[in-house]
């Protein structure tokens, strides 16, 4: 039977939204007999401190070299287990924040960088507002808009995270239909194709009110048409509970996409590993 044995999202107390302690998170993945993780909190700089009910004034912003000194510490104490180093980045067309993206990339030594969009139009459609007094259609169309928008101005990471976040968040009662989007959404996926960028699948969609993984399995099938060969796996655990969710679905629904294969990163390289 194919078993996924790498989660290569995860996020611990050094995310602002996580209370999770690393070690802890490393302790789960020994338990459930993972081969390797990757750490990869949460860098969004520039995210409105007033669009969180945590109050600081940096939110989702740590400290990389204390990040890399504690993931050391864990390697020297768990040795049964691969630990990468990692980190989700959060895109924003704002020159500002793409410097500081920039360094983050450069100035550390990663195995892995996720680039995600948590922020449309300066909104976090987490929050119901984003939502108010618009069609829900015309929410999800920007929102892959702005992802296309941001990868052409900063594409340093590996993988595109969770593609179609936003719809975890829609109103009850919205009936998601990727087709309708399907001439953004091809133009995100060649462009990742083009860039030898991965895709990730995100598994934290099946937690939510729409029990599917992020991206829907239309994507992921269309990623491969056009093809897309490299496939990133992760859970988004935020806690010990949630990580590795969902796994077992997803070795069927890959090879059903076209693939029998998918990708961790070793500094910043892709390592294969088959189904």
């Amino acid at each position: 039977m194919s078993k996924i044995a790498y989660d290569t999202h995860l996020h611990t107390n050094y995310s602002t939204d996580s209370s999770t302690p690393l070690s802890a998170q490393i302790q789960q993945a020994v338990r459930l007999g993972l081969s390797g993780i990757c750490v990869t909190d949460h860098m969004d700089y520039g995210f409105p401190p007033e669009l969180i009910s945590k109050k600081e004034p940096c939110p989702f912003v740590f400290d990389p070299v204390r990040y890399f000194e504690e993931i050391e510490d864990c390697k020297s104490r768990y040795p049964a287990i691969n630990i990468g180093t990692g980190v989700e980045c959060g895109l924003q067309t704002a020159p500002s924040v793409r410097e500081k993206n920039q360094s983050l990339s450069a100035d550390y030594p990663w195995d892995y960088i996720i680039g995600s969009l948590h922020l449309i139009d300066g909104e976090d459609p987490y929050n119901s507002s984003y939502w108010e007094e618009r069609e829900a259609d015309v929410c999800v169309r920007r929102y892959f808009e702005q992802l296309y928008e941001n990868i052409l101005l900063f594409s340093d990471f590996d993988s595109l995270g969770h593609m179609d976040y936003v719809v975890r968040y829609a109103p009850d009662g919205y009936l998601y239909e990727p087709e309708k989007y399907q001439t953004i959404i091809d133009e995100i996926l060649l462009f990742l194709i083009r860039r030898d960028k991965a895709l990730e699948l995100n598994t934290s969609g099946l937690r939510s009110a729409v029990h599917t993984q992020n991206p829907h399995d239309f994507i992921l099938k269309r990623y491969v048409q056009l093809g897309g060969k490299l496939l990133t796996i992760g859970s988004d655990a935020h806690t010990t509970e949630q990580m590795a969710y969902g796994f077992d679905l997803l070795p069927d629904r890959i090879k059903k996409a076209g693939l029998h294969q998918y990708v961790t990163y070793h500094q910043r390289k892709p390592v294969f590993h088959d189904l």
